[in-house]
């Protein structure tokens, strides 16, 4: 058998590459699937702290907004409350008072490349006061 109908025939390597070509989409894809799992666990821990928020305000109409903040980002549990964006407001609909509140937090990706500003991931809520 001659050198080249032996080269040919051996498959010894076929394997390596196949993985080659299937590791890097496949990687991709897992680290995908973490980074989104860290952005919904961050997007709960702030619907969490901004249920929080409205449980006091049910309870007593008369909390300030200081409290409140000091309340949020005392039960936010993600990895920095100090970046968390508090907005109050107040709001009137057909005749109903209603305290809002909005919290956006800067997500920013574990994973290199995947986005250089990260993302904003945010919850609001309207309080009824009457």
């Amino acid at each position: 058998m001659s050198l080249r109908n032996r080269f040919r025939n051996d498959d010894g390597g076929a394997t390596a590459v196949e993985f080659a070509i299937i590791c890097f989409p496949l990687l991709l894809v897992s680290l995908g699937v973490v980074e989104f799992g860290r952005a919904l666990n961050v997007r709960n821990d702030l619907a969490f702290a901004a249920d929080f928020a409205v449980r006091s305000v049910l309870t007593d109409a008369t909390v300030s907004n200081p409290d409140l903040d000091s309340t949020i980002r005392a039960s936010f549990t993600g990895n920095s409350p100090e970046l968390l964006q508090i907005d109050f407001g107040t709001a009137t609909e057909a005749g109903v008072s209603f305290r809002t509140l909005a919290i956006a937090y800067p997500f920013e990706f574990v994973v290199p490349g995947v986005s250089e500003n990260g993302m904003t991931l945010s919850v609001s809520r309207r309080i009824p006061l009457n």
